[in-house]
């Protein structure tokens, strides 16, 4: 459904800033540029999440289309599916935020252009969400501060990456991944949460693995 021309013109009218009222008071910093390149579960909510916090400028990287299976863990639509992931992505912020300024690249990363390259590195912040854990050229990966993945309720964050095993020291036990909506989202919160909180980014390199339902009952049986 279109947005009515009542609602965009009351949202046109809206001062801006209204939006964020209630985050200014939080002690954290939003950045200006953010790149995602991929933009499966963990990289669709995290694009978005970049957007809803205020970040001005998103270069969006995957090559990918959207398949049926890959509505129970993204923000994407039933009428987006077989659009490029870039795009939909891409019209979901737009749908929030139109003051935004999105760039999008339907490319694997290493097909990119050594002009987009460079747009690339000029961004503040590279956010790692492929499935591959190739590395990237260093320049960009100085930009890269923190990752994730998940193994069915396994979730593992890693804070300033060096590409050794995104998974720790466990093995994959599975050939197609077994999601749905936690596991993903979860990582993308925890990704939003570190980039832009103040105080709490550190220069080490650090890698945690944890089952994501032992957090809920450590909360029922303490």
């Amino acid at each position: 459904m279109m947005m009515s021309d009542y609602a965009v013109k009351f949202y046109n009218e809206l001062n801006r800033e209204q939006i964020y009222l209630r985050q200014k008071d939080l002690t954290i910093t939003v950045p200006n540029s953010v790149t995602v390149i991929g933009l499966g579960g963990v990289g669709s909510w995290t694009a978005l999440n970049m957007a809803l916090i205020g970040t001005k400028e998103i270069h969006l990287i995957d090559h990918d289309i959207i398949e049926p299976h890959n509505l129970n863990r993204t923000p994407f639509k039933l009428s987006q599916i077989n659009m490029s992931k870039v795009e939909a992505t891409a019209e979901l912020i737009y749908e929030r935020r139109d003051d935004i300024n999105i760039h999008t690249y339907p490319k694997k990363f290493e097909e990119l252009t050594e002009f987009e390259l460079e747009e690339i590195k000029k961004t503040d912040i590279v956010i790692d969400c492929r499935d591959s854990i190739e590395p990237l050229p260093k320049d960009i990966q100085r930009k890269t501060k923190i990752t994730g993945g998940y193994d069915g309720f396994s979730v593992t964050i890693h804070v300033n990456p060096k590409y050794n095993d995104i998974f720790g020291d466990e093995p994959v036990r599975y050939t197609v991944t077994p999601s749905y909506l936690v596991p993903p989202q979860f990582i993308a919160n925890i990704i939003t949460l570190y980039l832009t909180a103040d105080n709490i980014q550190t220069d080490k390199e650090i890698i945690k693995t944890f089952d994501i339902r032992g957090l809920i009952t450590e909360f029922i049986y303490p």
